[in-house]
Parts: structure tokens; C-alpha cells; sequence
């Protein structure tokens, strides 16, 4: 379809449908990055009232546009913009590092309302082993993955990055994960291409787990078992989210370029030789 923009609507809207198509099978969907404020809520300073106020613009502005489906990422390094048992609340929404937010309210709760009033399915979008990003300089709170399995948080790339090949880890997201399907009437859940990091230049420092790993009696080489890592993950997230709700969607969007070569001529940071994921499976 021609990608256009609605010269109606903010400069970071982009609209990649025409208003009279309303085929159920179309995915017509925006991202609602909350990561640095980036598009919701504006800032965390704000009131209460003025965040909900956010939101039900961004709905209704998708309800005008007629599409049926928001990406709202609901914990973009380890923390929660959603009353969480798990993770402490997002410094992104609060101001402060697992700080609940005052008076108190529940972003997802409320997304989820407002959103299937307007026949807008929710899909929670999660970051699973970012745990602090680059230029964030915030204290993590006690209850945050990186203090609880440090032994698997690794300062990379300006950055505190968990270990993928945890199998601790892995099943800590996934309880994550079938926390939000039991308690919030999601229509999916969704990730990004996050499973290892963007690479500095710099090897990724999981050498202790890769060396349990052949100690163990495993034979995958460094890159392989990476890769298996990412598939086990997904695996497992997909497994157990339809053990408990068959019908909401998993989804994973991808990066760009999958390998070197595919198609001929293109070069580039690849997903499957930089990032570990094999997307073409």
C-alpha cells in the first residue's frame, strides 16, 4: 500500500491505509513507544489527568483514521507501565524508578477499556532483556531483573543488558509475559527486534553461560547458540501464552535485513549474524 502523510494529524503520524478499507483481516496498527517519552505519555511530569487525556487523543485520533490496533509498549527495559507484582513501575511514566504513580491508575487497565470501546484491539509490547538503555542514569529499584539476577545483568554498549542464554531469564519473561495475559484482557502480545543488543564493536560478555553451556555437553558454536537462545524464547513465550489463551495473537517485529546476501547485494547489520535471531524461520 502508498505510505502517506495525514496532513490532518501530527508529523509523527504516518497512515499506510485509505480510510474506506475495513476488511477484518487488515492490521492497521500504530507503536505507542513510551521508551524516553518518545510518543506517550509526553512526559512524566505531567498529571494524571493530562496522561489519560494523551491517550484517549491517540484513540480517538486512530478511531477517525479507522484502524484497529495499538502496539503499546508496556515494559521497555525491565519495568512496568502497568500495575505490576513482578517489576517496578517505569520511571517513563512516574518520574521515579518503580514509583507508582499518584493518584493511582493502571495505563494498561485503561488502554485496554478505551480502546475495545473503539473496537481497537491492544497488543502489549515488550522489550525482554533490556534492562537500563543508553543515557539513562536512574537507580534501579530492588525488585528490578537486573538486581535480582545479576549474575545475568552485563553492562554493554552504555547499557545493562540481561543474558539471553539464562535459561532463568527466559522463564522470568515468561511469567512476565502470562502475567499480563491473565490479568489484562490483551488482544496480543508483541516484541521488536531486541533479543541481543546492537553490537559497539565489542563482543557481548556471555562467555560464563556459553562455557556452562559446552560444559554441559552442548556443541553449537558461540553464533548458534545465541541463536538457539532467541528460538527458545520465543518458543517457550509462544507455548505458554496459548496453554493459557489460545486466541491472543504473538507477534515479533523483525529487523530489516535477515542475512547478508538475501536478497543479493544487500549489506548491512544483519539479524541474523548481529542481532541472533534467525527471523526467516
Amino acid at each position: 500500500m502508498m505510505s502517506s502523510l495525514c496532513e490532518s494529524e501530527s508529523s509523527n503520524v504516518t497512515c499506510c491505509f485509505s480510510l474506506n478499507q475495513t476488511e477484518k483481516q487488515e492490521f492497521r496498527a500504530i507503536w505507542i513507544a513510551t521508551v524516553f517519552n518518545i510518543d506517550w505519555p509526553s512526559s512524566s511530569m505531567i498529571s494524571v489527568t493530562q496522561q489519560q487525556t494523551e491517550l484517549l487523543n491517540i484513540l480517538n485520533m486512530m478511531e477517525r483514521l479507522n484502524m484497529n490496533a495499538v502496539i503499546f509498549q508496556v515494559r521497555p527495559a525491565g519495568d512496568a507501565l502497568y500495575a505490576s507484582t513482578l517489576e517496578p513501575w517505569s520511571i517513563y511514566l512516574t518520574g521515579n524508578h518503580g514509583v507508582p504513580p499518584s493518584p493511582l491508575w493502571d495505563p494498561l487497565t485503561f488502554i485496554v477499556d478505551e480502546a475495545h470501546k473503539r473496537n481497537i484491539e491492544v497488543h502489549a509490547w515488550i522489550n525482554p532483556y533490556s534492562a537500563r538503555l543508553s543515557s539513562a542514569t536512574y537507580e534501579l529499584a530492588s525488585n528490578h531483573m537486573a538486581k535480582r539476577f545479576a549474575t545475568y545483568a552485563y553492562s554493554y554498549a552504555n547499557q545493562i543488558w540481561m543474558d539471553p542464554g539464562s535459561s532463568e531469564i527466559q522463564d522470568f519473561i515468561c511469567q512476565v509475559v502470562e502475567d499480563i495475559i491473565n490479568r489484562y484482557a490483551v488482544d496480543g502480545i508483541h516484541m521488536d527486534d531486541y533479543f541481543y543488543p546492537y553490537s559497539d564493536g565489542t563482543e557481548f560478555p556471555d562467555h560464563a553461560t556459553y562455557t556452562r553451556f559446552q560444559e554441559q555437553g552442548g556443541t553449537l558454536n558461540l553464533n548458534d547458540w545465541r541463536r538457539s537462545n532467541v528460538n527458545s524464547l520465543v518458543y517457550s513465550l509462544n507455548r505458554r501464552i496459548h496453554t493459557i489463551r489460545p486466541k491472543v495473537k504473538f507477534g515479533i517485529s523483525p529487523f530489516g535485513i535477515w542475512k547478508n546476501g538475501f536478497p543479493p547485494s544487500i549489506t548491512g547489520l544483519s539479524s541474523y549474524d548481529s542481532l541472533f535471531c534467525d527471523s526467516r524461520l
